[in-house]
């Protein structure tokens, strides 16, 4: 009876980690497409700020981006960088330099009405030079989880305009 119990724990938490299917690092692509992460700083003050993630579309190789988890953020948007689509690049907004709609006054039932910040726990257990990019096959349901380890900082970008 012990043991169908100590298998059921291990079924149970085993079904909350998400399993990697692949793992790579920079060494794993041509100097050209390795992945590299660069911050940016509008020029205006609450022009906002971020990071933007640069990783090879051979990651994806016919698989659909569904997430990217980064510096414990999720971004479910991905482009390409350039015609030659060796790249894709996925922007992540930092709150350094946004502008907040916050309420300052003496009367706290004004303060009150501020919006608390939506804290949600983050899946992956990542360093900072590390992703996850969650893939769906085309014809399928099913979500692959790809690692990117390594990924190279870039010198931060100070732009009069945020990126578009």
């Amino acid at each position: 009876m012990k043991a169908i119990y100590i298998l059921l724990a291990l079924t149970i938490s085993s079904c909350g980690a998400q399993k990697m299917s692949e793992t790579y690092t920079t060494a794993d692509f041509p100097v050209s497409q390795q992945a590299y992460a660069q911050a940016w700083n509008g020029g205006a003050p609450g022009s906002g700020s971020g990071i933007t993630l640069y990783f090879p579309t051979k990651l994806t190789s016919g698989k659909e981006v569904v997430a990217i988890y980064f510096r414990n953020s999720v971004n479910k948007s991905v482009n390409y960088t350039a015609d030659d689509r060796m790249m894709m690049v996925s922007r992540f907004r930092t709150d350094f330099n946004n502008r907040q709609d916050l309420i300052m006054d003496l009367d706290s039932k004004k303060e009150a009405q501020n919006e608390a910040p939506n804290i949600e726990k983050f899946p992956f257990e990542l360093k900072d030079n590390e992703a996850v990019i969650a893939l769906k096959e085309i014809n399928s349901d099913s979500i692959s989880y790809v690692k990117l380890l390594d990924i190279q900082e870039r010198s931060q970008l100070d732009m009069p305009s945020m990126p578009q």
